[in-house]
């Protein structure tokens, strides 16, 4: 009898082997080959309710994917379901319930173009379309979108309108739920690029959360699905972002979707997209939430999530907000013949352009004192550097288009932060020059504290070093040049 269990349980466990390596290797694949599946025609984050709407229309003539109009927003826009598959299994996912968080919007039409075209995963994709159905609503809040902001058009939070379902977007995701009784959902957001992965200095590249149903974060069936789902999901992305996944807070919320959503019986996997270096656009981010969302439809048909431990899931470390986009450690400043040492953290903010399509920065102080619990996604040591303010360049340029044709560099080499122009009469509040533009004789300023706008000088053995524009650096004694953009000081 013993050889007899031993050789069943080597046999099993070769078994879950092998399908821990066939979703590493369709993981792998899809990572490798995802340049096949990327939507060209929406590219840069901030897209609008019509380049969607435009974006849809390019599988209208398509024999497997539906798209039909769900309902109709606050203003009238229109709201799209897809619907994907034949299978027994229902699952929903939607995005944009938040109008700028908009990564997972471009994932699901990466996930419409990796359906749609024929390739090497046609087999795959014919198995998982025979045991699954998919739902999705790729854009819940066109108003918000519209806006670039979070709010629908009436500053409402349409994840707080789960119990009162007062708002035409609220009311279609509630009704689609109701349609399809999915047994599995996915909740698709973003979340602020400045989250660790617990107290770490790494960054919080997608964090999950299999959410609460009770105040009291009772685990049933159907949440412990979601938190094995999300087990598979971690060990796989782990490959391509090791140690940058977190979980979200688990705290019930009564009135959001997703909690609501587990008490009603579906097993909800959030996923929350956050930061990467330098990738402002969200690129990479929507590559991986691509892939998740491939693997986690994938384990659902093929129920492989039930072989999980949620072990993986409760070890994985809760989001925590411990990032600066710069921060300047050790910096000395002086007052009143006395000296300090302080660590600056700068956040380098991105605002919207006049038509909601574009972005720019604006550089702020966010704290100043020791900061030596917290990290950067750029980080200096500024031992020996004493913070002197900004300066403005002596001479004086007619207008915006005269500054344009002048080699700025020189100019930051010497350690001014600011340019005087007679004359901006310019509509935006930024340029692309790497230096800020001040109207002649307008007053700038010179603090340096929480809150202002963040211009100085790094300077040792009174020779500038460094030159803070707008919350970046440039390096005087490289020239490396890390200024996105420059603020018009009116």
């Amino acid at each position: 009898m013993i050889r007899i269990f031993f050789k069943y349980a080597t046999i099993l466990i070769i078994i879950l082997q092998g399908e821990l390596l066939a979703q590493n290797d369709l993981s792998q694949k899809l990572y490798d080959k995802y340049s096949e599946s990327i939507f060209h025609s929406i590219e840069h984050k901030r897209f609008s309710h019509s380049d969607l709407m435009n974006a849809l229309n390019q599988f209208s003539n398509s024999k497997i994917i539906d798209i039909s109009t769900a309902g109709y927003s606050v203003e009238g826009r229109e709201i799209k379901l897809i619907k994907i598959g034949s299978g027994k299994i229902n699952i929903m996912a939607w995005s944009q319930m938040h109008g700028d968080e908009s990564t997972a919007t471009m994932a699901l039409l990466d996930l419409l173009n990796f359906f749609e075209n024929d390739n090497e995963f046609s087999a795959l994709k014919k198995e998982i379309l025979e045991k699954v159905t998919l739902y999705i609503i790729p854009m819940l809040n066109p108003d918000g979108t519209e806006r670039f902001r979070r709010r629908n058009e009436m500053d409402i939070d349409l994840n707080r309108d789960a119990l009162r379902l007062q708002f035409p977007e609220s009311k279609i995701l509630k009704k689609i739920q109701e349609e399809t009784n999915p047994k599995f959902a996915f909740n698709l957001h973003d979340q602020s690029t400045r989250y660790t992965v617990g107290n770490s200095y790494k960054v919080a590249t997608i964090s999950f959360l299999a959410p609460a149903y009770n105040y009291e974060k009772d685990i049933n069936e159907v949440r412990k699905n979601s938190m094995q789902l999300i087990s598979e999901l971690t060990t796989n992305l782990e490959q391509f972002i090791p140690g940058h996944i977190a979980k979200y807070s688990d705290e019930f919320e009564p009135r959001a979707f997703g909690d609501n959503f587990v008490k009603w019986g579906s097993s909800l996997i959030l996923i929350e997209s956050g930061g990467w270096k330098n990738n402002y656009e969200k690129s990479f981010l929507r590559k991986m939430n691509f892939i998740a969302i491939v693997l986690g439809i994938e384990s659902i048909a093929n129920k492989n999530y039930e072989n999980e431990s949620i072990e993986i899931y409760d070890n994985i470390p809760e989001n925590q907000k411990l990032l600066f986009d710069l921060l300047l450690r050790n910096v000395t400043i002086e007052k009143n013949n006395h000296k300090f040492i302080i660590d600056i953290g700068i956040n380098q903010n991105e605002v919207g352009t006049s038509d909601k399509r574009d972005f720019y920065f604006i550089g702020e102080i966010e704290d100043i004192g020791d900061l030596s619990t917290f990290y950067g996604f750029d980080e200096l040591d500024c031992t020996g550097f004493t913070i002197d303010t900004a300066m403005v360049y002596p001479e004086k340029y007619e207008n915006f288009d005269a500054v344009k044709n002048i080699d700025i560099i020189p100019i930051l080499m010497k350690g001014y932060s600011y340019v005087q122009v007679d004359s901006l009469n310019i509509k935006e509040k930024f340029s692309k020059i790497p230096i800020n533009l001040i109207e002649t004789e307008k007053a700038k300023s010179t603090k340096i504290e929480i809150g202002s706008n963040a211009n100085f000088r790094l300077l040792k053995d009174n020779k500038v070093q460094f030159v803070c524009v707008n919350g970046f650096l440039f390096d005087v004694r490289s020239g490396k040049n890390s200024i996105q953009n420059g603020l018009i000081v009116k």
